[in-house]
């Protein structure tokens, strides 16, 4: 016969299980490391069979790369590594972002002098109209003024990769073009550079090279938060309408966070940084959360055969094949991406995995015991009403 842990007189202290995971997560999350599609940077993956010492290579990279501040880690089928933009790319990105914020404002004056323009022609005395043209006309050699300032600033910065760069500035979309295509060459330039040398550092096959901006990087990153937050948000509200009490919203708030955050203390502990991809990975996981948790609560509050542990544990039985199945699924998928070396894959399933193992604890050690709870105090209550 089966034992139900949730008969125990102290099931509640099973709580213990997933808290002392989540704990464990948090301490081990402040090492981990973003990636460059979030923090920016170059992201750069080497497939390789040579023996390597991933302390020398570091050493060796940020010798003959000044300012690479590298970060070598084993990838599958060879190595991962994440190195800073170059500061004067950097720089020169600044100064083309403020060449397209002053393009825009000499764009928005040269509309508004035309317009100024037919109604004075309509209103020739109108001393407010010719004030205005007066001020939009200010704005706008104000900002061709910035635009060439910004474009000398940014072909100075980019001179090392491309040489001292001449530019015609007789027309603005002229010189915002020179800006885009100096960026564009210097930056081609620099991944030859890095790739070359790499090339004399060690051998390797194939290799992909990725570059975020810090700008964009930053901008991924806070939007990638915004989506996270969103999902917890209306899944709460969607679980406090169906069950129309906070507990049920709670056990679901609570697994979700905790499938994460044991994810993000793997990847910390594991050398696997935060990216896009891996995000991805944690997004499933919150669907996942949310299939097992309202499995919990709907067996345990909305049925009424059996008594509340036994509807728990059919629930349990149901719910962790349904995780072990997805658990085969992306081990396959961990596998595979290990020895084929595809680094999103692997960033995927490592993600997922963790987090569907602490799953399994965090459902059924932690939102269950917290649903038998609140159903037990909630007949309590009845009773005493009768």
């Amino acid at each position: 016969m089966t034992t139900n842990i949730y008969e125990l007189r102290q099931y509640k202290l099973l709580l213990a299980i997933p808290i002392a995971l989540m704990l464990l997560g948090i301490y081990f999350i402040p090492s981990m490391q973003l990636d460059s599609s979030l923090k920016g940077g170059i992201n750069l993956q080497l497939q390789t069979n040579a023996t390597l010492d991933v302390r020398q290579l570091t050493t060796q990279i940020n010798t003959k790369i000044p300012g690479a501040q590298a970060s070598v880690s084993i990838a599958p089928g060879g190595i991962s590594v994440i190195m800073a933009t170059n500061a004067s790319i950097a720089s020169a990105e600044t100064a083309l972002l403020g060449i397209y914020n002053a393009y825009g404002n000499y764009s928005k004056a040269s509309v508004n002098i035309t317009m100024l323009q037919d109604e004075i022609k309509t209103q020739p005395g109108n001393a407010t109209l010719q004030g205005m043209m007066t001020s939009a006309q200010t704005a706008q050699q104000s900002a061709r003024r910035s635009i060439n300032m910004t474009l000398a600033e940014e072909l100075g910065y980019l001179k090392q990769f491309i040489g001292s760069t001449a530019y015609n500035s007789s027309s603005v979309a002229l010189m915002l073009n020179e800006s885009k295509e100096a960026y564009a060459n210097a930056s081609a330039k620099y991944e030859s550079h890095v790739v070359a040398t790499f090339h004399g550092i060690l051998p390797f096959s194939t290799y992909s090279y990725n570059e975020v901006t810090p700008t964009l990087g930053a901008f991924f990153l806070n939007q990638m938060l915004d989506v996270i937050i969103a999902a917890f948000v209306l899944v709460a509200i969607a679980v406090l309408v169906i069950f129309k009490s906070p507990i049920p919203a709670f056990t679901v708030v609570f697994g979700a966070v905790n499938d994460i955050v044991v994810a993000l203390g793997v990847m910390a502990v594991l050398g696997i940084p935060l990216g896009i991809s891996s995000i991805g990975g944690l997004l499933m996981l919150i669907g996942y959360a949310i299939d097992t948790d309202m499995l919990a609560a709907i067996r345990v509050l909305k049925r009424t055969d059996g008594t509340p542990p036994e509807r728990a544990l059919s629930a349990m039985k149901t719910g962790t094949t349904m995780t072990f199945a997805a658990i085969v699924s992306f081990a396959v998928l961990f596998i595979v991406s290990y020895f084929t070396f595809v680094q999103t894959y692997f960033e995927i399933s490592s993600v997922v995995l963790a987090g569907l193992i602490a799953d399994l604890a965090a459902t059924w050690l932690g939102s269950m015991p917290l649903l038998l709870w609140y159903k037990h105090r909630k007949e309590a209550h009845r009773e005493v009403r009768r």
